[in-house]
């Protein structure tokens, strides 16, 4: 299993140009983020007709040469994030070996039946909403209640909303609507920062919390703790079912204090 660091940030958006990456990533070094997501968005909704059944979702795209770069300062994750309309994707889903490639599945409902899915029985990791797209989708009590039991995480993206003041009041708007009906459980903070400018250090982050209607605490756990039973969540569900070696590296020693103490006892009762 791979080990990870904090602090975290699940949701950096894929750029072409390495350029931007690159300054993507010196960024997040020198603000103190130890590891990283690296996402791409597919949209399920707009599938061809001619594709059901076989394989619909991208391979991840290269980044082997930014994980050497960074291999002493940063742990690179893969991340897909998934945009759908019904639980037709459960299907697709089942059958495809891409998705297997990535570390991080993310779901992203764009119809209430479709959110509904996504905390009750979507086979992935977490919970996200594009901002640009509004709040028209609030999540309800039962729903949240039933995504926390399953182990599911809700993300909330900082970066559009430090962009764009109407993103903002979305953002805590759903933010709220968090804590009414789940007391903001199960919640971590990413960036989508689409530039290095709309990045923040990980304790600035975390003062978010009382913006978004979080406590303190909660605003610690969303950038680290949280973060990391996301991955532990994500690494089970890829591995599955697996069996572990154990190799010791060095003399066993057996314990046999039981048998002394017995073997004392014995002699005992023999000289009485």
């Amino acid at each position: 299993m791979e080990q990870t660091r904090p602090f975290y940030d699940f949701c950096i958006p894929f750029n072409k140009d390495d350029k931007v990456m690159r300054a993507l990533l010196n960024e997040l070094v020198e603000l103190g983020y130890k590891t990283i997501a690296i996402d791409q968005s597919f949209d399920h909704s707009r599938k061809e007709a001619g594709k059901r059944g076989s394989e619909m979702f991208p391979e991840p795209h290269k980044v082997d040469h930014l994980r050497k770069e960074f291999s002493d300062k940063l742990r690179i994750l893969q991340r897909i994030t998934i945009l759908y309309v019904d639980v037709n994707v459960a299907h697709a889903m089942s059958v495809s070996l891409n998705l297997r490639k990535f570390n991080l599945i993310a779901g992203q409902p764009k119809t209430d039946a479709a959110l509904t899915h996504c905390c009750t029985t979507f086979n992935g990791d977490l919970v996200t909403f594009d901002p640009a797209a509004g709040s028209r989708l609030m999540v309800n009590r039962k729903a949240y209640q039933v995504a926390v039991r399953r182990g599911m995480f809700f993300e909330i993206k900082y970066g559009p909303a430090i962009a764009d003041s109407n993103n903002r009041k979305d953002m805590i708007k759903v933010a709220h609507n968090y804590g009414i009906k789940g007391k903001s459980r199960n919640i971590i903070f990413s960036s989508g920062a689409a530039h290095q400018f709309q990045l923040r250090g990980p304790y600035d982050v975390a003062n978010l919390a009382f913006i978004f209607g979080l406590s303190e605490d909660q605003g610690k756990k969303a950038v680290d703790r949280h973060c990391r039973q996301l991955f532990l969540r994500a690494e089970s569900r890829r591995l599955g079912k697996t069996i572990m070696f154990v190799k010791g590296g060095g003399p066993i020693v057996f314990s046999d204090s039981s048998d002394d103490a017995l073997g004392e006892s014995g002699d005992d009762e023999m000289e009485g």
